[in-house]
């Protein structure tokens, strides 16, 4: 497992309860903006789909605006965003787990991950490859994920690094040629979509 980016996240749940901000999100309206991107270009009609690093399950919604018959599993470590997707979002699958190293034991149509890679955490830019080497291997039609970052250098603060967008373009061009990049809907953010 990489470093445990978890712990970043309960330290946030406790400061903040539950609200965006114990997910690393300014408000409602970022993480929205975020998950529009994300589900943009994905077919989910009777596709199996792995929300990775899941939070309190709030990604479901956007999803049902595009299908209304899927098989969806959020996975995430901490606990707490667990129990509360449970009873926000009943009739679906969340378990505790690390969907990035863990053993999941199968493949997913799509795989989402949200937010997930933005931790400033030790030799950060590395982690994130690892990360989305692992998850472009457990599915076998697409990637989608996003990133904070930008084409302009940022430094990191205390919590978030901020990605150079090329590099990350360009290690996922190592694993697959059919990719989508958006980044017009935020300075500081880009959403990557690869396909198998």
């Amino acid at each position: 497992m990489v470093e445990d980016h978890g712990q970043i996240y309960r330290d946030a749940f406790a400061r903040y309860g539950e609200s965006p901000q114990a997910l690393h999100w300014w408000d409602y309206v970022s993480m929205a903006t975020r998950f529009k991107q994300l589900v943009l270009d994905l077919d989910i009609k009777d596709k199996t789909i792995l929300d990775a690093g899941c939070g309190t399950g709030d990604l479901l919604p956007f999803l049902y605006m595009k299908a209304d018959n899927f098989k969806y599993l959020g996975m995430d470590v901490n606990p707490d965003f667990i129990d509360i997707a449970k009873k926000r979002y009943e009739g679906h699958q969340f378990l505790i787990g690390d969907p990035f190293f863990g053993k999941i034991g199968q493949k997913f149509d799509v795989v989402i991950s949200s937010g997930v890679m933005n931790v400033y955490v030790k030799d950060w830019m590395q982690q994130r490859q690892q990360m989305i080497k692992s998850l472009f291997q457990l599915t076998n039609e697409v990637l989608a994920f996003n990133m904070a970052g930008s084409f302009n250098s940022e430094s990191p603060d205390d919590v978030i690094a901020y990605a150079d967008t090329q590099k990350v373009l360009d290690y996922c061009l190592n694993l697959t040629s059919r990719i989508i990049l958006r980044h017009h809907y935020n300075k500081r953010d880009f959403t990557i979509v690869m396909f198998k």
